[in-house]
C-alpha cells in the first residue's frame, strides 16, 4: 500500500520533511550500520523534497518520501506502509490531528482503500464505484 500524508501549516515543504527526519535519527547500529534519514532538494521543474534513508554499510539510497506543497498544504507522497509509524507520530504531535489527513491506496488493485483525518471519522472508498 501507498500513503499519502497532507498537513495543512503555513510551514515549507522542507521544514516539515524535518520533522519527520528528526523523529527518525537513532543512534542504534543494525547489521547494516546506522541507517539515516536525510532531507534532500529534488531535482526538476517543480520543487520537491526527498526524504531519503541511507544505511552506513550500503551504497543504496531509498527515497522513503516526496514532500512538496498543494495551495496551503504540505503533502508527504508515496510512502510505504512499512514506514507508517516513522511519519504518523512526528506529524500528528507537530501538527496535530485536525491538521493531518492520509490517503490510503493499493496500486496493485487500482482502488484508494480510505481516506481519513480521525478514528472517528474514517470513510472507505473504492474507485471502481466512481
Amino acid at each position: 500500500m501507498t500513503i499519502w500524508f497532507c498537513v495543512k501549516t503555513a510551514q515549507t515543504p522542507n521544514m516539515v520533511a524535518e520533522v519527520v527526519r528528526v523523529f527518525n535519527t537513532f543512534e542504534e547500529e543494525t547489521s547494516n550500520g546506522k541507517c539515516v534519514w536525510i532531507v534532500e532538494k529534488g531535482e526538476g521543474v517543480e520543487e520537491y523534497w526527498q526524504i531519503l534513508s541511507k544505511y552506513a554499510r550500503q551504497n543504496d539510497v531509498s527515497c522513503v518520501a516526496l514532500v512538496y506543497q498543494e495551495g496551503d498544504t504540505v503533502v508527504l507522497g508515496e510512502v510505504a506502509d512499512e514506514v507508517l509509524p516513522n511519519f504518523l507520530a512526528p506529524l500528528l504531535a507537530k501538527y496535530g490531528f485536525d491538521n493531518v489527513k492520509w490517503i490510503v491506496a493499493n496500486p496493485k488493485r487500482g482502488t484508494t482503500l480510505a481516506v481519513g483525518s480521525s478514528l472517528d471519522h474514517f470513510s472507505s472508498l473504492d474507485s471502481s464505484h466512481s
